[in-house]
Parts: structure tokens; sequence; C-alpha cells
């Protein structure tokens, strides 16, 4: 698998409507990646990446709320 960069566009929700646009890696595995909207408001804003479900959405850790799936629509891998 290679690294490639592919651009995410996604709707800021405070007091905005510009979009921001984001260079994301592609995600892979024992990776942190970084949340675009939190999944609870007292969840903390990135999370770990276990392993991708065959159908494209991943088994994530996100500190002090424990596993979750995600799509990626709603995470970017920064490094």
């Amino acid at each position: 698998m290679t690294n490639t960069t592919q651009m995410r566009t996604y709707q800021g929700t405070q007091n905005t409507k510009q979009s921001h646009y984001l260079q994301c890696l592609q995600p892979l595995p024992s990776t942190w990646v970084t949340l675009l909207e939190p999944i609870a408001s007292s969840s903390y804003d990135e999370a770990l990446l276990m392993c991708q479900y065959p159908d494209g959405q991943w088994a994530a850790w996100i500190p002090d709320l424990g596993e979750i799936k995600l799509h990626s629509g709603q995470f970017c891998r920064m490094s």
C-alpha cells in the first residue's frame, strides 16, 4: 500500500459555512488520525485506526470512549 495524498473537503460548523481543504494521507492500520468532528462533546479529537472492514469502514479506538466504527469521511490522517 502506498502513501498517497488526497484532498478532502468538509464544512466547518463553528460560526462559518466556509469549506476547508485538508491534505489527508491514505489511512493505514495502527496510525493516529484527526477526527473532523468530535464523536461526543467530551471525547478526544483523535482516534487510533485498528483495521479496515470489507465495506471500507474502519475499526478505531478513541481514548476514554472505546472502540468505534468510522467511515473515511470522518477523519484525516495528517502524518
